[in-house]
């Protein structure tokens, strides 16, 4: 991942309780798989990166998680994981986000975030150090963790993405659009590898993402 003008690398590693490349396709069709990265920034490398997602198929829930651990000084700030955890449907083919949380790794948990969709009323209803609050939903908005499952699963059955995700967060939601930044080759423990860049950008922000 680059944002702005600096690259974090999440370069894929083969270590313990990894399962690279195999992914288990559940039904109705999202794949799951279990993923161990190393992140490293500047060559330096600053701990590791856990990501999967999972299917319960009695709730017929998919749920995805990303944990961050690092070390060394960093620890200092962010001692426990940095964890995102999204759980959602599937409904006609589209992604349905139910909950989101968000835990920053801090002793204090002070950026912590809760996110509940209720998509009879068309709100999501936030929980934070600021309280609770209500944002309106438009229909095939996602949270942080959902639309990295959206791009994946795009890719996988279009071969693109749709330009353009909405994305509820802890103060609006925004659109996000995705430009096909065309193939590079990622340098990974497993060797190179040919990917696809994406450059990301949030509306009425003068940053952006590149997603290998």
């Amino acid at each position: 991942m680059i944002e702005a003008r600096a690259r974090v690398a999440l370069w894929a590693t083969l270590t313990a309780g990894a399962v690279l490349p195999a992914l288990v396709r559940a039904e109705p069709g999202i794949p799951t798989y279990a993923a161990t990265y190393n992140v490293e920034y500047k060559g330096k490398d600053l701990g590791t990166s856990e990501f999967s997602v999972t299917y319960d198929a009695k709730r017929d829930v998919y749920e995805f998680i990303s944990s961050t651990k690092v070390k060394g000084l960093l620890k200092l700030v962010s001692p426990n994981p940095a964890v995102d955890r999204s759980q959602f449907k599937v409904t006609t083919g589209r992604i349905v986000p139910l909950e989101f949380w968000h835990e920053d790794g801090s002793r204090k948990g002070e950026d912590n975030s809760h996110i509940t969709f209720d998509w009879e009323r068309h709100v999501a209803l936030v929980s934070n150090k600021d309280g609770r609050r209500e944002l309106k939903l438009q229909d095939g908005t996602l949270d942080r963790g959902c639309i990295q499952v959206a791009l994946m699963h795009d890719l996988i059955v279009n071969g693109k993405l749709s330009g353009t995700y909405l994305m509820a967060d802890d103060d609006s939601v925004s659109p996000y659009e995705y430009a096909d930044n065309g193939e590079t080759v990622t340098p990974t423990a497993l060797g190179d590898i040919p990917t696809r860049a994406f450059v990301q950008h949030r509306e009425k922000s003068s940053r952006t993402t590149t997603l290998l």
